[in-house]
């Protein structure tokens, strides 16, 4: 296996969203290896999180119903995606560890790990949290005596509103806990603030606000796509190293 040497420098990227395949100095074989333990490490959460639904894992019952699958079901908010988003890292992480011994790589494998779980998590939680209180602000005021048939479309609208307006929270705070735990815990400087490219990560969070105005099939079937788009993330730390943190 390869070993890459150590310089470390100050990493003023914190937050940001690299192409892990483009800024990666390692093999080709070597990549794809991050990516197959990755997959395992997004499956393995999908795995996980289907069982404690209460979803069958059995293959053959899972495609001969397909529509009643866990697939079929989800729906990807906080708690899946962050998850799934885990088993991601951890499988980067994995594979990383597999094509790198090198210690500060590896130190920097793990901080980027914390990094993406950070970015993972946070805008999520607001999102979905703000959704709910979106929500509640509807039927409690726009609602209230109002006709049944305009319960969905008034209640909606808030919530899309505050939804929004949670992704958007989310990043910032995200970004600033990133950088805090870039400057306290790893001593890599004080990172940077948050950039348009930043919200190009968030297609689970984009997909909870808009089925808060529209539970059509199109946002439906997008949200099938989260679990592919949280594999960037694993990919991200398993080929990170001291060199092209700061990329």
């Amino acid at each position: 296996m390869q070993i890459f040497s150590a310089n470390i420098t100050n990493n003023n990227n914190v937050f940001g969203h690299n192409n892990p395949w483009a800024d990666s100095p390692y093999k080709r074989n070597q990549q794809v290896l991050v990516g197959l333990t990755t997959a395992a490490g997004v499956f393995a959460g999908m795995a996980c999180h289907a069982k404690y639904k209460g979803y069958s894992l059995n293959p053959t019952k899972m495609f001969k119903n397909i529509k009643n699958s866990y697939w079929g079901k989800v729906e990807f908010d906080d708690k899946p995606v962050i998850i799934i988003g885990a088993g991601s890292c951890l499988g980067g992480l994995t594979g990383g560890y597999l094509i790198d011994k090198d210690k500060e790589n590896r130190k920097a494998k793990m901080r980027e790990t914390l990094l993406q779980m950070t970015n993972i998590s946070l805008p999520i939680i607001f999102t979905t949290r703000l959704a709910k209180w979106g929500q509640n602000l509807g039927n409690k005021y726009w609602d209230k005596n109002r006709p049944k048939e305009l319960h969905t479309f008034r209640t909606k609208v808030p919530q899309g509103i505050f939804a929004m307006a949670g992704l958007i929270a989310g990043v910032f705070t995200a970004n600033v806990v990133a950088n805090k735990i870039n400057e306290h815990l790893f001593r890599q400087g004080k990172g940077r603030p948050v950039q348009a490219s930043d919200f190009s990560a968030h297609l689970d969070d984009i997909c909870v606000a808009a089925r808060q105005v529209s539970n059509s099939k199109i946002t439906d079937y997008i949200q099938k796509l989260v679990p592919i788009a949280l594999m960037v993330a694993g990919n991200e730390v398993g080929n990170t190293t001291v060199a092209n943190a700061d990329s």
